[in-house]
């Protein structure tokens, strides 16, 4: 059964010895141990594709977003009835992949009296679902290519910008609803959509995993009525 379906739609030569004298035991010491470690570096590090889990658009790969359809429906769909949602202090937003129940979450940030921290206004991080639910931050390769999220202020400290780094085209909006809530705002369709949660279908067949399609899901900000973007990846 394919995401839409659960979805119910029909991301040289050797130096001389001076004087004769050879040199020093440390120096020699010393550029053995780095020419060690320089080879101990490129035998033992994973490349990124192991050191990282979950699914990008891969840099490299061709892989980018081919177009989406956003469609209206009777109630907000439930891809995978048998992962666990989330529900954490600030959260705006969470991403599932078909890959496992492990769901990256995104949680707005505030300072004491309840503003967006200037400094760090949104952050994501992994709720273990597949294991105890603990919470663990990103890896830096997920956080650099995957599911990292970078702000842009825009002037108003209530609002800011935001993306997702292997999406960059689509920012979203950061605002802050009321003290201690912010909403994730996303133009769609010629529509602006609340957004609750994403579901990336991963094709693990091949060497390297890569993602199929994205479903967005989210209401409408202005009718309240439940949306779904299909987003197609080629």
């Amino acid at each position: 059964m394919t995401a839409d379906d659960r979805a119910g739609i029909q991301p040289g030569r050797p130096r001389a010895v001076l004087a004769g004298r050879l040199p020093r035991l440390p120096v020699l010491l010393l550029a053995t141990l780095l020419l060690a470690t320089l080879l101990l570096a490129t035998l033992v590090v994973p490349p990124p594709a192991a050191a990282m889990e979950g699914t990008r658009i891969t840099p490299g790969t061709g892989q980018k977003p081919r177009g989406s359809v956003v469609t209206e429906v009777a109630s907000l769909p439930v891809v995978r009835p048998e992962f666990p949602v989330p529900g954490d202090p600030g959260q705006v937003f969470y991403l599932q992949r078909s890959s496992n129940a492990n769901t990256v979450v995104y949680a707005a940030r505030f300072t004491q009296d309840g503003r967006l921290d200037p400094r760090r206004p949104v952050q994501a991080y992994w709720r273990r679902f597949n294991t105890t639910g603990e919470q663990l931050p990103l890896k830096m390769i997920e956080d650099s290519f995957a599911f990292g999220v970078r702000t842009r202020a825009t002037g108003d400290p209530d609002v800011f910008h935001v993306y997702v780094v292997s999406y960059p085209e689509r920012p979203a909006t950061l605002r802050l609803v009321e003290p201690g809530r912010a909403e994730l705002l996303l133009p769609a369709g010629g529509r602006t959509m609340r957004m609750a949660y994403a579901y990336v279908d991963v094709d693990e067949s091949g060497l390297v995993p890569s993602v199929r399609e994205v479903l967005v899901m989210g209401h409408d900000a202005e009718t309240g009525k439940p949306l779904v973007e299909r987003i197609e990846i080629e």
